[in-house]
């Protein structure tokens, strides 16, 4: 289905979510989340981790549960059902998957991934439709940049069987990051209340931006160390965008 004919489709099912900024932060809030979602599953069920650290699984817990929240708060779109059906069934797998059977994580990795590109296309459709609030869009956008980072370092830490078309081209990841710089000095210009917290989040970006920059030019070294920093820092930014939104009648 070519893309102009996907957004009619899309515009008709999901009716709640056009015209309006709150929906609009909820979609960008699915956007950011997915990609850090399937960030913290790869930490936590890596085949090379005896003892992977709890505070992945609980992360993965927290961005999927909130994702379908959220779903149900967009009115249920079928367009999103699918695929977030798809990633909770092989979240399910991989949580009760018994640790000797360890090696078949990178292949259920692979598959969560591949339904999360399916979600993460059909929300991008919709949310291109949408009218986010302005003081709250660029903070959003930023929040899908620091997601979408660091989704690309993981999976180039990950022993996927498949990582074609999962990864940015060095030049995409660039200028991805050199627009992640720029968006904190305009964020930083314009939310001087929030100055102490933005100052924060911008921080910790710096102190991982090395190990991303490394990443993503194929000089990999250690087994991660961004995931902490940039789920928080996205996270933040979420909240903060949120706290701006007007309230619902």
């Amino acid at each position: 289905m070519r893309t102009p004919s996907l957004l009619l489709l899309l515009c008709l099912i999901c009716p709640l979510v056009w015209g309006d900024a709150r929906s609009a932060g909820t979609l960008s809030e699915i956007l950011s989340r997915s990609q850090l979602m399937c960030a913290s599953a790869m930490l936590y069920f890596n085949p090379a981790e005896r003892r992977p650290d709890p505070r992945g699984l609980s992360a993965t817990y927290e961005h999927l549960n909130l994702m379908e929240t959220y779903w149900v708060q967009l009115g249920q779109p079928e367009a999103f059902a699918q695929p977030l059906r798809a990633i909770k069934a092989v979240f399910d797998t991989l949580d009760h998957l018994p640790a000797a059977e360890r090696e078949r994580y990178p292949e259920l990795i692979q598959q969560l991934l591949d339904h999360q590109q399916q979600l993460h296309q059909a929300v991008s459709v919709v949310y291109a439709g949408a009218k986010p609030d302005p003081a709250a869009a660029e903070l959003q956008v930023q929040s899908q940049a620091l997601a979408a980072l660091l989704l690309d370092y993981q999976i180039r830490l990950y022993p996927l069987p498949r990582k074609s078309g999962l990864t940015l081209t060095p030049e995409r990841a660039r200028d991805l990051d050199q627009a992640i710089v720029r968006r904190f000095e305009t964020l930083l210009a314009r939310h001087v209340d929030q100055a102490e917290l933005l100052t924060k989040i911008r921080a910790s970006y710096l102190f991982v931006r090395p190990l991303l920059q490394q990443a993503a030019n194929g000089r990999i070294a250690g087994s991660g160390g961004a995931e902490f920093y940039l789920n928080r820092a996205s996270v933040d930014l979420d909240e903060l965008a949120a706290a701006l939104l007007p309230r619902a009648p």
